[in-house]
């Protein structure tokens, strides 16, 4: 035992103060980080990669940092790359998640803009492979599938990205629009108002929920609401946005006046 012990301790003893502290990996990635904050991204890069090739190719942490200063330098697909391979090792790991969360969202909304729509579902269904609880992601799914005229996948993608981030109106705007497509106005006056709590003046808010109200037969609020629509276009110059909300109501008052049921 004594002769185990001694072959250990002398092996302990073979490695320099030096050598020791180079093979501990926290030491490269507090280097790393302070060539980061000087930019000094070759240097930084240097000691991420030393530790995946001399100490741990699967060091999470090494990883992640290379694809952030990846990231710094405009590297987009190497970065995109280096966050995979984070994920892989570490499903969890928030920077990483949020990074390709959010690229796979903004090369969406560009593909959208491009008018190259099936890319623009793929990034946004890519999004959601990142991470399934991405209200951005969901929002602009829904809108894809609307424009579609998937209206129920639009609905359903609507409501899961309200659940995640209640605060979002835009949301509730379009999953309103969704249920007046589809002719379920009582739904569509549910999700008007909740646009309307969050923001009093909107007019297109209150242009739909005015809409929804006719579609009802609640004429009184109809007429009230879709004049609370005009008055808020106005405030805003929107003049042409106006006019339709303004060309109801003055039909609705119409048949009010003729005693029309």
């Amino acid at each position: 035992m004594k002769r185990i012990y001694m072959g250990l301790l002398a092996l302990v003893v073979s490695f320099s103060p030096v050598e020791l502290l180079a093979a501990n990996p926290q030491n490269h990635i507090d280097s790393g980080r302070k060539f980061e904050s000087e930019m000094r991204w070759g240097e930084a890069m240097a000691e991420y990669h030393w530790i995946l090739t001399e100490i741990d190719e699967n060091h999470v942490e090494a990883h992640y940092r290379l694809g952030v200063v990846r990231e710094k330098l405009g590297a987009m697909e190497d970065a995109i790359q280096s966050y995979k391979t984070v994920l892989q090792l570490n499903p969890g790991h928030p920077g990483a998640k949020s990074f390709l969360e959010g690229y796979y969202v903004n090369e969406g909304i560009a593909f959208r803009r491009e008018q190259q729509f099936d890319k623009a579902r793929a990034a946004f269904q890519q999004a959601l492979q990142i991470n399934d609880s991405s209200a951005a992601a969901h929002f602009e799914l829904g809108q894809e599938f609307a424009r579609q005229g998937q209206l129920d996948q639009a609905i359903q993608q609507y409501q899961e990205s309200i659940r995640l981030d209640p605060s979002k109106s835009t949301a509730h705007t379009r999953l309103a629009a969704a249920y007046t497509e589809k002719g379920q106005y009582e739904q569509a006056i549910q999700a008007y108002q909740e646009v309307i709590k969050q923001h009093p003046r909107d007019p297109a808010a209150h242009d739909g929920l005015g809409v929804a109200y006719g579609k009802t037969g609640q004429r009184e609020k109809a007429i009230e609401t879709l004049g609370q629509a005009v008055r808020f276009y106005l405030v805003r110059g929107e003049r042409e946005q106006a006019r339709p909300a303004y060309d109801l109501q003055k039909k609705l008052l119409a048949e009010k006046n003729s005693g029309k049921k």
